[in-house]
């Protein structure tokens, strides 16, 4: 390990890290000078490129003109403005900005709690979410998600087991075909709330395209409306996470938007910010907001929650997306990157399927395409697939345990909003040669 290595606490201290100096575009540079190909945007969190100077400059000014005011104390118009922005895109009327998409989520979820609580309806404090899904860090975050493995070294710590099945077509855990189901996965929320007590479920939360516990996995086109029509009949509020998926990731402002639903709450990250500070924000509609807002009082909340960078980052991040129409080019670059990969999955068997939306795409590796028989959890194939790809200078996110959270492997890939063509081309190149030497590694 690297001498560099020795002081910060890595995700996986077997890893050789590359030690990266700089960025420009979808590229990042190594002290040597030598070229990586962003093929993830880190975690599917940049939505612009590196090394932007307007970006840069936008942090200058605002730190220059003013950097930290507190929530309980004063306001500033750079709050205002970020707040009239996103209403105007994202379609939300209420935002409360913080620093990440965990905090964003626990705000979420306190802004169902107290729409609830603030009308005397005090049972009202669980939250269903689902298997194979995940929202954050915090405490909350991951009683709400249900990543197996992320869950289970804080069992001590997780009270929220109300979970039901994910829409995860490609390996149903109902055995429906997508085409003819009727949608077993959204009704078993209305058998959860049931069996639960009308009276005592808040909200459901959801990833509205599915992150890396499933690989961007896309629900079937009815599946939405049906959660729809289930919560507003139960007086249960639909909380969209949209930390990885909204903000543009997709093609539309929020990943939701596909569906031709609107959720009661939302919580924003990543791509929000363009990638060049810590943002967070929690997202409600008036209807949520207006008993909240008629008791007075909003106590949730952090030291940094609606900081003037972070609110003037966000204001020129959407600013951006507009003024150079990258939601067109969102859309039409990955469709293409959609195009090229399944193209790729013709030419390499362990290809399982290719699923997403926009620049939010998984591809899933399986050792047997006829039966979906996942690799060996032993062969750690992803792993070694985004191994591969680092070997030749391209970072991509790995995921893993797709089936039930015992084996399954995959990758996730999406370059930032300004790639172009040619850059598609050469992550898919990029992923076509690692498939190649991986085939004759383990002779597939």
């Amino acid at each position: 390990m690297a001498d560099f290595h020795k002081n910060i606490l890595y995700y996986d201290f077997h890893w050789d890290y590359p030690k990266l100096e700089s960025g420009k575009g979808v590229f990042l540079y190594d002290k040597d000078g030598n070229e990586y190909l962003d093929g993830s945007s880190g975690a599917i969190s940049v939505s612009l490129g590196h090394g932007r100077a307007d970006m840069a400059q936008t942090l200058y000014d605002q730190a220059l003109k003013m950097a930290y005011i507190h929530r309980d104390i004063a306001t500033a118009d750079v709050g205002e403005r970020a707040a009239e922005h996103m209403h105007r895109c994202l379609g939300m009327d209420r935002f409360f900005p913080v620093s990440g998409g965990s905090e964003a989520v626990e705000i979420a979820g306190k802004i169902a709690r107290l729409h609830f609580v603030k009308q005397g309806k005090f049972a009202k404090r669980h939250i269903i979410g689902r298997w194979m899904s995940y929202h954050g860090y915090t405490g909350n975050a991951i009683a709400y998600g249900g990543n197996p493995a992320r869950r289970k070294e804080y069992n001590a710590e997780i009270y929220n087991d109300y979970k039901i099945a994910p829409p995860y077509c490609y390996r149903c855990w109902f055995g429906k075909d997508p085409a003819t189901c009727h949608c077993e996965c959204a009704h078993a929320l209305e058998s959860e709330i049931q069996l639960r007590g009308q009276e005592t479920i808040a909200a459901f939360i959801f990833e509205p395209v599915s992150g890396t516990s499933l690989g961007a996995a896309v629900a079937p086109a009815k599946y939405y409306k049906a959660i729809r029509e289930i919560c507003t009949r139960y007086d249960v509020l639909m909380i969209a996470d949209e930390v990885m998926c909204g903000s543009g990731r997709t093609g539309t402002w929020n990943a939701l938007d596909h569906f031709g639903v609107r959720a009661d709450i939302a919580a924003y990250a990543k791509s929000i910010s363009g990638g060049y500070f810590p943002v967070g924000v929690a997202a409600c509609t008036e209807e949520v907001a207006a008993p909240i807002i008629e008791k007075g009082i909003f106590s949730p909340g952090f030291t940094w929650s609606g900081n003037p960078i972070a609110c003037a980052i966000i204001d020129k991040t959407l600013s951006v997306i507009e003024e150079e129409d990258l939601l067109a080019n969102v859309k039409k670059q990955g469709d293409y990157l959609k195009e090229r990969l399944l193209a790729l999955k013709d030419k390499h068997a362990c290809i399982g399927d290719v699923r997403g939306l926009g620049l939010m795409v998984g591809i899933e590796f399986v050792a047997d395409r006829k039966t979906k028989e996942p690799f060996s959890p032993h062969l750690s194939f992803g792993q070694r697939v985004e191994e591969g790809c680092r070997k030749h200078r391209m970072l991509t996110l790995g995921t893993a345990r797709f089936n039930r959270g015992v084996s399954g492997d995959g990758i996730m890939v999406g370059p930032n909003f300004e790639v172009r063509g040619e850059e598609v081309d050469r992550i898919v190149d990029t992923m076509d040669t690692v498939l190649s030497e991986l085939e004759l590694e383990i002779k597939l």
